[in-house]
């Protein structure tokens, strides 16, 4: 990892684990879709992962989410 994930980037994170779609982790963060794509992309750089499940099958690993 090249920088640590915010406590916000690992709550949208834990979120898509659970398979919610961008607009329910909106409302439930009280964020824009367009925000949660955004810290989606950095959690993508972060981990150096190309999607969603490479970015949750990276988090699992690596104990960052249960």
């Amino acid at each position: 990892m090249q920088t640590t994930i915010s406590q916000r980037e690992l709550q949208v994170l834990s979120l898509i684990s659970l398979g919610l779609p961008y607009k329910a982790i909106a409302s439930n963060c009280g964020i824009t879709m367009d925000t949660v794509a955004k810290h989606l992309r950095n959690i993508y750089r972060k981990m150096g992962v190309p999607n969603n499940a490479a970015a949750v099958a990276f988090a699992l690993r690596n104990g960052l989410i249960n």
